[in-house]
């Protein structure tokens, strides 16, 4: 079997929130001080109908969306557990899927990466995204992060 993609509910939040991979939940804890089910829930919430559960062979190994920002931008977000990129080649193809769906929206998406998560900031380059600048105090543990763009 391999990667699934649906849309999500609040239950695969609760699932994935038990297995969130350490570098998703210290980032999500560095950046704005929420728990992994708090912060999967918000993602739910403020991403609607562009948030989407990852299966591998029928089990959520992660989350992942767009929240709006305005008519034109949103922030590009996922979390996940320790086996979500278990599969590179198939992980990357469903990540450029959805990066070709999300881009049909909104002509600008961001993300501000922990500067410890370096697994993230290679994937977001290699999926397009470019290196805009370092936040040295960003977030409630005033670290550094960086923020990665794409446009149209």
């Amino acid at each position: 079997m391999g990667y699934k993609v649906r849309k999500t509910i609040k239950r695969d939040c609760e699932i994935l929130a038990e297995k969130m991979r350490e570098s998703d939940r210290n980032e999500i804890w560095s950046s704005h001080r929420a728990t992994p089910i708090e912060a999967l829930e918000q993602g739910l919430n403020e991403s609607g109908d562009f948030c989407y559960t990852l299966l591998l062979n029928e089990e959520v190994v992660g989350i992942f969306g767009v929240n709006r920002v305005d008519n034109k931008s949103g922030v590009v977000w996922l979390m996940g557990s320790n086996n979500m990129t278990s599969n590179k080649s198939g992980f990357y193809k469903v990540s450029k899927k959805y990066l070709r769906l999300f881009r049909k929206e909104f002509s600008l998406l961001f993300n501000y990466v922990d500067d410890r998560n370096k697994q993230t900031a290679k994937w977001l380059e290699k999926l397009g995204f470019s290196f805009i600048q370092q936040e040295p105090k960003f977030g409630a543990d005033k670290i550094p992060f960086n923020l990665f763009m794409i446009g149209r």
